[in-house]
């Protein structure tokens, strides 16, 4: 091919958003609009509509939204939407364009909040940055037990047993059943909060 060169041209136009008309094509006839900001190559299908190939149009309006040539657009063409930071991906149904997926990425419970951006998985309260597991009150900067009231930062005064009830080394003397004492080391029994039961304290 490179010795002897061979050119074979289609229908073609170099205008943007240039789309042939069903007059001028033939049905299985390929035709080319090449114009840099809206390029596609085109066919006339057996029902005598027009079909996009390709590419997906990338803009922040919808392709073809100032036809120089036919108006309108092709059933299953495909658009990115880049006109909002979601970029969504879009195809044209024949009545106008659906966004794909979105029946599950737009849904409050399960994009916003609850999986993608919301308080379940990613950046929400529940695990990655939430209340549960990684930023929270409950495990990681949270109640429970890093820098919370439970166990570094005082929940002994703030559930109600007195700072007189934080022992070290071995736990004296008994209390009425349920009243809460917090052992801070090992030396005769595991650090932890005790609970008065049977006459003697039971680690929790």
């Amino acid at each position: 091919m490179a010795s002897t060169p061979v050119i074979l041209l289609l229908k073609r136009s170099g205008n943007a958003a240039d789309r042939p008309s069903g007059i001028a094509v033939q049905a299985g006839e390929a035709a080319l609009s090449f114009g840099g900001a809206d390029p596609g190559l085109y066919f006339k299908d057996t029902a005598g509509a027009i079909r996009k190939v390709g590419p997906p149009a990338y803009s922040n309006s919808a392709p073809n939204a100032a036809p120089v040539g036919l108006a309108g657009n092709s059933v299953g063409e495909l658009w990115v939407d880049s006109s909002t930071t979601a970029y969504y991906l879009r195809v044209w149904t024949g009545g106008g364009w659906q966004k794909i997926g979105a029946a599950f990425a737009d849904n409050s419970q399960q994009a916003s909040v609850t999986i993608a951006s919301g308080a379940l998985f990613a950046n929400s309260a529940l695990v990655a940055s939430g209340a549960l597991f990684a930023n929270s009150a409950l495990i990681a900067s949270g109640a429970l037990f890093a820098n919370s009231a439970l166990i570094a930062s005082g929940v002994l005064t703030a559930t109600g047993v007195a700072c007189a009830d934080i022992y070290t080394g071995t736990l004296t003397g008994t209390g009425p059943s349920g009243s809460l004492r917090y052992k801070t080391d090992n030396t005769s029994s595991p650090s932890g909060l005790y609970v008065a039961f049977a006459g003697g304290w039971a680690l929790t």
